[in-house]
């Protein structure tokens, strides 16, 4: 089993969200990544899909995760894998470093017809570019 988590949205050390300060102070960061996959916009939330041969990738944060498995339990309640929005699976994430390494993430059960395709794979930077377009405005 993977002792290593891949946020691509919400739980990026970058995100203000206060589930990714528990993820902050509950784990240690490794570094940035990338996974083959397709990421979706969904307003204030991403969600993706993963598949080696996926042709684009989505880009994230890797953390070493505490032995005990409650954070990780804290997680699957806060991105619903009891409602079956999204499910916990393993992706190969490759670093910033050339390394790679197996990491449980979560992906969308099934991709809802409103969600828009992230064209970079990266969540933060396109929230920014959003933000950013909507203040020049």
């Amino acid at each position: 089993m993977p002792d290593h988590l891949f946020a691509y949205g919400t739980l990026r050390a970058e995100s203000a969200h206060r589930m990714a300060r528990r993820l902050l102070t509950g784990a240690k960061l490794i570094g940035k990544g990338s996974a083959p996959g397709i990421l979706y916009d969904f307003g204030y939330y991403p969600g993706a899909t993963f598949a080696a041969d996926a042709g684009s990738g989505v880009i994230g944060d890797v953390f070493a995760l505490p032995e005990d498995g409650i954070l990780l339990a804290e997680l699957d309640v806060y991105e619903g894998t009891e409602d079956e929005d999204y499910h916990r699976i393993t992706v190969e994430v490759q670093l910033k470093s050339g390394d790679r390494i197996t990491c449980w993430t979560y992906q969308l059960c099934s991709v809802p017809e409103r969600g828009r395709v992230i064209p970079s794979g990266d969540f933060i930077a396109h929230v920014r570019a959003r933000e950013s377009k909507a203040d020049r405005g």
